[in-house]
């Protein structure tokens, strides 16, 4: 009796698969572009005026509490420096409206996923619009990268590559579900 009442479900499997699936990376991507968002507000905040970074400044009763080494501190703050000086003027604001926009958009998917579980007639169509919006913020995002210098490509391109392919497959299984329920519907209503 129950496999039965299972199989009757009003809410097609791929829905189900589909929404938890979109819920899940929804939580990670918001997570994802509001830590992206912070990072370039935070850079672009205590940056220099003269753009000369200071000298590291590392006291042993810290180095001490994050374990680290006073090569280990000397050379993250080389690191950063590294990274605010291969930083393009314009590429800190591009990301931030970028991480703007995919946060909202990520927040978006984790509820439309959640209409996706309960199967509401328009959440395949939300699901496509999100997932396509989703996939245009990773390739701008892949174009700025590309117009960097090597430290920020090798930071950025891998992450927004696997990004940009997960939303592809969620497209594609948002598009075939909704090709699925349209030919459900005309077999039933012939």
């Amino acid at each position: 009796m129950v496999s039965n009442d299972l199989n009757n479900s009003s809410t097609p499997n791929w829905a189900s698969i589909l929404g938890v699936v979109a819920i899940m990376l929804g939580v990670f991507l918001t997570a994802m572009h509001g830590t992206e968002l912070m990072k370039q507000s935070v850079m672009t905040s205590n940056m220099p005026v003269s753009g000369v970074m200071p000298e590291a400044d590392c006291p042993l009763g810290e180095l001490d509490e994050e374990g680290i080494t006073l090569e280990q501190c000397e050379f993250l703050v080389d690191y950063v420096q590294g990274i605010a000086q291969s930083t393009p003027d314009w590429f800190p604001d591009t990301m931030m409206k970028l991480a703007l926009v995919g946060t909202s958009l990520a927040f978006a998917s984790v509820i439309i996923g959640g209409a996706l579980v309960n199967y509401t007639p328009w959440s395949t169509t939300a699901a496509i619009a999100v997932f396509i919006g989703l996939a245009a913020v990773d390739l701008l995002q892949f174009a700025a990268v590309v117009m960097t210098g090597p430290l920020l490509r090798d930071m950025y391109l891998w992450s927004i590559l696997l990004w940009f392919l997960l939303h592809l497959m969620l497209l594609v299984g948002a598009i075939a579900g909704r090709h699925t329920e349209a030919a459900r519907i005309q077999r039933d209503v012939a």
